[in-house]
């Protein structure tokens, strides 16, 4: 009895360095949703300039899908993937701007695959 769970161990303890090894060399591709993403302005200051302010509406935060190396997506986890609208065209009342988002620098071969929203709505006064 004593020698099956011996064995069992072995096995386990095998198992979990095999498992480590091949995640630290083999570096998988993967995907990875993300969320909590705050949706931020940039073109403020052209605005203000002209005596108006932008005040986005709608979605305030996003959540995104990225595709890549495990290595890289927990990369870019870790560094904080920012989104933004440009609202420095824009017109005075309602608008609508395309959301970009901007992976981290040091952060390559990671694609964003899924955005829940890919255009913002704000309104400008």
């Amino acid at each position: 009895m004593t020698n099956k769970k011996v064995l069992m161990l072995v096995s386990l303890l095998v198992a979990i360095g095999l498992w480590m090894f091949v995640m630290g060399s083999v570096d998988p591709e993967t995907s990875q949703r993300v969320t909590g993403i705050k949706v931020e302005m940039q073109g403020t200051n052209v605005l203000e300039d002209e005596g108006l302010k932008a005040t986005l509406v709608k979605p305030k935060m996003i959540a995104i899908t990225i595709e890549g190396k495990r290595s890289q997506i927990k990369k870019a986890q870790k560094k904080g993937i920012s989104a933004y609208i440009d609202v420095s065209t824009c017109d005075y009342g309602k608008n609508e701007a395309e959301i970009f988002i901007k992976l981290p620098d040091g952060v390559s071969g990671v694609t964003v695959e899924e955005i829940s929203a890919e255009t913002a709505f704000f309104t400008v006064k």
